[in-house]
């Protein structure tokens, strides 16, 4: 079979950004120009496969030879198939009697010059971005086939770009290459990407010895790609590989340390003076990963953030020693991650220095963290992690650039407030972000990575939380009111665009009914929508818009159109009205004026839930309802019909979650005479949902909010 190699060159830091083809470059094969008159032609390389061999070995071979061998041939990363089947062009017999293979060779991967030149083929790498505009150009000659198989790497690049870790996969290093750079082993002392011929003369006899054997001892084990004998663990042999000296144990800085690096510190806290222990004793504690006494310390209320001669405060001994759980407790008592030593460095450079993965996944999960600052010498907390070789930086700095492109919620909203132009406060309170499909919105918190929520939702969350069918529950990211802020920081609202988010939020709940109402306030909200579309001066037209039956569902929820008949005549009455009103008052904010009657409805400001209510204690049929809570009281709606079944203040109530899983039972502690369904209320009202966990801590929080009105 024949195959097509598309032998691609990545730029350095391509992870994390969005695809541009400037961002490659392909290596493509030369016919030598016999004419002048003729076109430059150029092609990718292509390679026989025989189909009773591993494609993988032949194909990385053939790039070697083809890119020089033995004079500086480039060893390919891995081959990796190209599918056909997602593009149209796959039904082209032409095409798909070919198979194409990406071969990823790293950034330093270069040709040599003196082979190119003599080669019969003159292989070279383009940037994918002039290859493709060539094609559109027609600048330079490619057989027929090429540009069809150019555009399809550039879409499969593009692909790989929105599917998270896979970049990761595809432009990994070579294995060899890996191991090389961590294992000192005398198996690859001489070879030429190290240290070339000059090196092979330095080494001692005995060494080269060493590492012939070892290297004989690899060749000699079966069915192994790549193994490493290292003489150093349990061979007999004598290693004389460089070895970094191991850092002494730390403790705590003291003042016979030199000022150059607060890092280098051998001083035991122990023999510190008592003057000494009394000035820093928490920094001392953090240092030993005393919990009990941190929590002491925190209590009597001593200043979290106190340096001392070093600029050290206790999180940087938590962080250094790798005490997860003393730097969360000192997050969590209002530490900054972000508080910097003399040398200017974080928590988060420390835990990098010395890769413990556990203090850094603490320290991402705070909203507040900053992974872009910079120590002295320049460096940020990945800069730092990676100079190390072991595999625990590694972990460290592949989590941290995951935190780079991962954003975090508070970090999406704070962008959302700059492209409206709203300040901080009070707005960072009232808006913020959710992932909604049709059987469940989440309002996420601010550690919350929108990105790994979206990715995870159809896969694990929705499942978890609904029992709808993830193939339909399609996410989508929407920036809306906070569900727990109260009516009270609402109403502080006058951003024009502010009140404008509010207002769209609030047309969508009401025409989906999702505010049962009576027909006094649909009239109101209908002729308010009708004046936002006609304004005062299009009246006839509005009249005749809203005579039309079909337009109506624009203006009335559809349980409250069905009830009555004449919606036409008395929507347009008070429309009148309001226009006359409007041109009064000149300074009327239509928009303004719905917020202020759906305001007074009683699900205003709700988030909702799915789930269902039994019907009695004495029946096991189940209502599918919509469950409304805000900072008035919990709500219960029938799904289908839209109507309000009970409606409860929190203070006519009490709650818990039983033994049993995904259940909310509700008790009456007074008289509900609000209820649609008479309910006893000795026999406590259960509600059966999977977001029962949701419900509950949110309900805890808004009942303690005062509440502007009654209901």
């Amino acid at each position: 079979m024949e195959s097509i190699l598309a032998i691609i060159r990545p730029k350095q830091n391509i992870h994390g950004q969005d695809f541009k083809a400037k961002l490659y470059d392909i290596l493509l094969l030369d016919h030598k120009i016999v004419d002048r008159h003729s076109k430059p032609s150029k092609f990718l390389p292509s390679f026989t496969l025989d189909l009773n061999r591993e494609p993988r070995e032949d194909i990385l071979s053939y790039v070697y030879s083809m890119t020089g061998g033995e004079y500086g041939g480039i060893k390919g990363e891995r081959a990796l198939v190209i599918p056909w089947k997602d593009s149209k062009e796959a039904k082209r017999s032409s095409l798909s009697s070919f198979t194409l293979y990406c071969i990823p060779v790293s950034h330093r991967d270069k040709l040599n010059n003196s082979f190119v030149e003599k080669s019969q083929n003159f292989p070279g790498f383009y940037s994918l971005e002039q290859v493709i505009s060539s094609l559109v150009s027609n600048s330079i000659n490619f057989p027929p086939l090429t540009k069809s198989f150019v555009m399809h790497i550039e879409h499969w690049l593009k692909e790989i770009h929105t599917k998270p870790g896979v970049l990761d996969y595809v432009f990994k290093s070579r294995a060899d290459f890996r191991v090389k750079m961590i294992v000192s082993s005398p198996v690859f002392i001489g070879i030429s990407s190290i240290g070339g011929s000059n090196l092979r003369c330095e080494i001692s006899e005995s060494l080269r010895i060493a590492a012939n054997e070892s290297l004989a001892r690899m060749m000699a084990i079966e069915k192994c790609t790549k193994v490493v004998i290292n003489p150093l663990f349990g061979s007999g042999l004598a290693g004389k590989g460089r070895r970094k000296q191991p850092l002494p144990p730390v403790d705590y800085p003291s003042g016979t340390i030199s000022r150059k690096s607060s890092l280098n510190s051998t001083v035991d806290p122990d023999r510190y003076s008592l003057e000494e222990r009394e000035l820093y004793p928490l920094h001392m504690y953090a240092s030993k990963g005393d919990v009990l006494k941190v929590e002491e310390y925190i209590s009597r209320g001593l200043s979290l953030e106190k340096r001392d001669a070093y600029g050290w405060a206790p999180i940087h001994f938590g962080a250094y020693f790798g005490h997860h759980d003393i730097v969360q407790m000192l997050l969590s008592a209002g530490c900054s991650p972000n508080i910097v030593n003399l040398d200017d460095r974080t928590p988060l450079h420390l835990a990098a220095r010395t890769g413990n993965i556990d203090v850094v996944n603490v320290l991402l999960n705070h909203p507040e963290i900053d992974i872009n600052v910079v120590d002295k010498t320049g460096q940020t907390a990945q800069d730092t992690c990676e100079q190390k070789l072991g595999w625990e930086h590694i972990k460290v700095s592949k989590r941290i650039e995951m935190a780079s492109r991962m954003p975090k919620q508070i970090q999406l909203n704070q962008q959302m407030l700059r492209e409206y132009h709203m300040p901080e406060t009070p707005y960072a309170d009232i808006f913020t972000i959710w992932i909604c499909s049709p059987s469940l919105e989440l309002q996420l918190k601010p550690e919350h990575k929108p990105l790994e929520h979206m990715n995870n939702w159809k896969r694990r969350i929705v499942g978890n939380l609904t029992d709808g069918n993830p193939d339909t529950e399609e996410p989508h990211l929407k920036w809306r009111r906070n569900a727990k802020i109260s009516l009270i920081v609402e109403c502080e609202v006058t951003h024009p665009d502010a009140v404008k988010l509010l207002f769209h939020e609030a047309r969508h709940n009401y025409i989906n009914a999702l505010y049962p109402c009576k027909e006094q306030d649909v009239l109101q909200c209908a002729s308010i929508l009708l004046y936002l579309k006609y304004g005062s001066a299009e009246q006839q037209v509005a009249k005749s818009y809203v005579s039309q039956n079909r337009h109506l569902s624009q203006l009335v929820p559809m349980p409250n159109l069905h009830s009555h008949s004449n919606w036409s005549g008395r929507i347009y009455r008070h429309y009148k009205e309001f226009c006359s009103s409007s041109t009064r008052d000149n300074h009327v904010n239509p928009q303004s004026q719905f917020l202020n009657v759906c305001r007074k409805l009683t699900v205003y400001g709700s988030a909702f839930f799915t789930g269902n209510l039994q019907a009695s204690s004495k029946s096991k049929d189940l209502v599918k309802c919509l469950i409304a809570v805000n900072d008035v009281g919990i709500h219960i709606i029938h799904y289908q019909t839209r109507q309000m079944l009970h409606t409860y203040k929190y203070s006519e109530i009490s709650w818990q979650i039983p033994q049993q899983y995904g259940v909310l039972e509700l008790t009456v502690v007074r008289t509900d005479s609000r209820s649609v369904e008479r309910h006893n209320p000795r026999t406590p009202l259960k509600l059966v949902t999977k977001q029962a966990g949701m419900i509950n801590p949110l309900m805890k929080k808004l009942s303690r909010m005062t509440i502007p009105y009654n209901i």
